[in-house]
């Protein structure tokens, strides 16, 4: 299982946790050093948009990744209809 995830790495949407906290407009996160870089505020200041840079954030704790579609993927399963292959 990969334990680096960034924003354009392709894998899909996901959830981001530190400590058991939801972290939003997270770049990049690394389970294995415990490791999330995100964007605190959604808007750049003019200093940043001349330069090109983006401000971000480092947290370090317990951190932990949820792909969303495996959640819902896992909540339709257990909600499904078990009639697969019998006849009425």
């Amino acid at each position: 299982m990969d334990m680096f995830h960034s924003a354009k790495d392709g894998k899909g949407f996901r959830r981001v946790y530190v400590n058991g906290n939801r972290i939003d407009r997270v770049a990049w996160a690394n389970e294995e050093q415990g490791l999330v870089c995100f964007m605190p505020h959604i808007r750049l200041t003019k200093k940043d948009r001349r330069k090109g840079e983006i401000y971000t954030r480092l947290l370090r704790g317990n951190v932990r990744v949820e792909f969303i579609h495996e959640a819902t993927q896992t909540a339709k399963q257990t909600t499904g209809d078990d009639t697969e292959g019998t006849e009425t």
